[in-house]
């Protein structure tokens, strides 16, 4: 999340949710249980979204595990462990961004773990907090509450970790940022968990997970996934029809569509400031803006590959107007494929000439959704 993005991200997901609610009301809730469409909705919700936030919590475990690891031994091999690390994470957050509703808005997960550019200027004021530095020494994260989001998550990790898209060296790394580091680190590494258990149920994470939870007091207060997976029956004020749930995954697939295109590429490219590009530090922006699209493919493919799955929202579209899906799928291919193409790192190829194609191909997308949500609403 762009800090000049994110009461838009906030206003879309506002929009959005009373959409689906106009369209709710209007719905006759009586001829909404189909077999299929509840197929479809729990084929994403356990083989898309559970998979995805279980990779993420596990890969930001090994993330949290390896800065604590630096911070009691700073050796070069750590720094590079670490970086390792957090680009494993890193790919499994960006292929999750397609469903950004749910947990990620409600309990502001989104902008606490991703929100960029980085706010140097008062990382460098807190890093010099003593008082600060010392209860982060002892694995005190309570600190971190009073800091701003631009100085969390991902890319404050990122800022200590990389230095032009390298392992950076680990004599410049000073005690105080690997003390920083760790403590983000494990904030993180809660978010992610909170992510999994919310979707899947705290009770169905590990042990150790369930712990990490309870000792940061942030168990989930929802279980999303079955919030989505009943949708349509009695007492589900949150999707009243199962074609609602439908509306709602494509939704969040065209907002990050939407968003890839006309932010993430647009915003640096107008400005031609390299802190308008998203992990600037690591040169991964072309692989978030890749795996930003690979998270709206598993969507609409009810799995995690670019094959569509037999319960999934590409079927019920192919089974109403196959020359719909085509499109949708081909628009999606060729969005991973123009993104890829793009010289890296994006962050010294900022003009139009060199992002054009991907950009165009990412609105594709993005309008191709959104005529599916359309067509899906008016041909229930």
């Amino acid at each position: 999340m762009k800090f000049s993005i994110s009461f838009f991200k906030y206003t879309a997901m506002v929009v959005a949710a009373l959409c689906m609610a106009s369209c709710d009301d209007d719905d006759d809730e009586s001829d909404d249980n189909d077999t299929e469409l509840q197929q479809v909705v729990s084929q994403y919700v356990n083989s898309v979204v559970i998979p995805t936030y279980r990779s993420l919590a596990d890969e930001s475990m090994g993330l949290a595990d390896a800065c604590i690891a630096l911070r009691s031994d700073a050796a070069q091999a750590k720094v590079k462990a670490a970086c390792d690390k957090w680009i494993a994470a890193r790919k499994y957050w960006e292929q999750s961004e397609a469903f950004l509703y749910g947990a990620a808005a409600d309990y502001n997960i989104d902008p606490h773990i991703d929100s960029w550019p980085l706010d140097k200027a008062q990382l460098d004021i807190a890093l010099k907090n003593t008082a600060l530095m010392e209860s982060l020494a002892d694995d005190d994260l309570s600190g971190l509450e009073t800091l701003g989001y631009g100085l969390l998550g991902f890319h404050a990790v990122e800022y200590v970790l990389f230095r032009d898209g390298q392992d950076r060296a680990v004599s410049d790394i000073s005690e105080n940022e690997l003390v920083f580091c760790a403590a983000v680190a494990q904030d993180l590494r809660n978010q992610c968990i909170r992510l999994e258990a919310s979707w899947c149920g705290i009770d169905n994470v590990t042990s150790a997970k369930k712990e990490i939870l309870e000792d940061a007091e942030l168990e989930p207060t929802n279980d999303y996934g079955e919030m989505m997976k009943t949708a349509g029956m009695p007492g589900n004020s949150h999707y009243k029809t199962q074609m609602s749930a439908i509306v709602q995954i494509l939704q969040g697939a065209s907002d990050i569509s939407d968003e890839v295109g006309n932010t993430k590429i647009t915003d640096p490219v107008s400005s031609g400031n390299v802190l308008d590009v998203e992990s600037w530090y690591s040169w991964n922006s072309i692989a978030d803006f890749a795996d930003n699209i690979r998270s709206v493919q598993h969507a609409y493919n009810g799995g995690l590959s670019a094959t569509p799955q037999e319960h999934s929202v590409s079927s019920i579209v192919r089974s109403k107007k196959a020359s719909l899906d085509d499109d949708l799928k081909i628009a999606i291919a060729n969005a991973i494929s123009e993104i890829e193409a793009m010289p890296a790192p994006f962050r010294n190829h900022l003009t139009e000439i060199e992002t054009n194609k991907a950009k165009q191909a990412c609105n594709v997308v993005f309008s191709k959704l959104e005529e599916t949500i359309e067509f899906l609403q008016e041909n229930k």
